[in-house]
C-alpha cells in the first residue's frame, strides 16, 4: 500500500511539473517508458520456460 501512495504522489508530481514548466511530452514519453518496461519484464519472466521447453 505505501508503494502505491509512492507511486501516486510521484505521478501527481509529475504532472505538476508538466503543468508548470509547459513540458507537456514528457508524459507520453514516461507512458511509453513503463509500458516497455512492463513488456521487458513480462518477456523475462516467460524465457525460462520457452528456453526449458525447446532445450
Amino acid at each position: 500500500m505505501l508503494r502505491l501512495r509512492h507511486a501516486l504522489r510521484l505521478l501527481k508530481d509529475l504532472v505538476g511539473f508538466a503543468a508548470v514548466n509547459r513540458v507537456w511530452w514528457l508524459l507520453p514519453l514516461m507512458v511509453v517508458l513503463v509500458v516497455v518496461t512492463v513488456f521487458i519484464a513480462v518477456g523475462q519472466a516467460a524465457a525460462p520456460y520457452t528456453l526449458y521447453t525447446v532445450f
